[in-house]
């Protein structure tokens, strides 16, 4: 929780700047935020009004995740889907250097390791909604990879080019689309083909917290915008009646 009083004029309406809560009333009172604290002071002093429908939106789409295993990789139903597409095929590439089954590996690595990044650079920025939603987004793309893991077998899902440049010394694996696969391929060469829905279901479960934690995180900070705007109405109305 944020400090809400003055200890030296008892002063009961604190000003949050530059990490600090600070008494204007008597001018004395400065203490440093803590690590936790610092989001909500950024959040007391921003508007809650854009940013309540882009969580209640991210709800949902955590609603459409738990009730279909497939809509991550929807295409046009998953607004992220382009997006983690194209940073899905950039891992293959990235990860070229250290091998072949790491250039398969890193499709789905880099695309789990994206949203990481943009979270440790809001933060830094301090842009703290945005990088609770990481968390979400990281969700996401969990529940995409998982829902690849568990076609590993079946391997109905639709693929694009794909890498299509692996080989597996298998009698089940000559075909462009099983070289196409990435978990096809990694859990063949692994021998954990069996397991694939058990991976998948391990994934979700991750996938499952990870976004129920961004989900809580924004609707805290989104509480504390509100809160501060109530503190700034009554400091407003009590400067009115001075």
């Amino acid at each position: 929780m944020l400090p809400t009083k003055c200890p030296l004029c008892h002063n009961r309406y604190l000003s949050y700047e530059n990490d600090y809560a600070v008494c204007h009333k008597c001018g004395k009172y400065q203490k440093s935020l803590n690590f936790l604290q610092k989001p909500l002071a950024w959040a007391n002093n921003k508007s809650w009004i854009l940013r309540l429908p882009i969580i209640v939106w991210f709800g949902y789409m955590f609603w459409l995740n738990i009730n279909d295993a497939k809509w991550a990789l929807d295409r046009l139903g998953n607004p992220f889907s382009a997006l983690d597409l194209g940073i899905h095929e950039l891992g293959h590439k990235i990860f070229l250097p250290f091998g072949e089954f790491m250039t398969i590996l890193g499709g789905s690595l880099f695309q789990c390791i994206f949203p990481i990044l943009c979270l440790v650079a809001f933060i830094k920025q301090k842009w703290y909604f945005s990088a609770s939603l990481c968390f979400c987004w990281l969700g996401i793309n969990l529940y995409d990879v998982a829902t690849y893991v568990a076609d590993a077998r079946a391997r109905e899902i639709p693929l694009g080019v794909g890498p299509a440049i692996y080989s597996l010394d298998a009698s089940n694996a000559d075909t462009v689309y099983d070289n196409a696969h990435d978990w096809f391929q990694l859990l063949s060469r692994t021998g954990h083909l069996k397991q694939d829905l058990q991976i998948a279901n391990n994934i979700r479960i991750v996938a499952y917290a990870l976004f129920t934690l961004g989900l809580l995180l924004g609707a805290i900070l989104i509480t504390q915008m509100i809160i501060g705007s109530i503190q700034k109405y009554k400091i407003n109305k009590a400067l009115k009646k001075a």
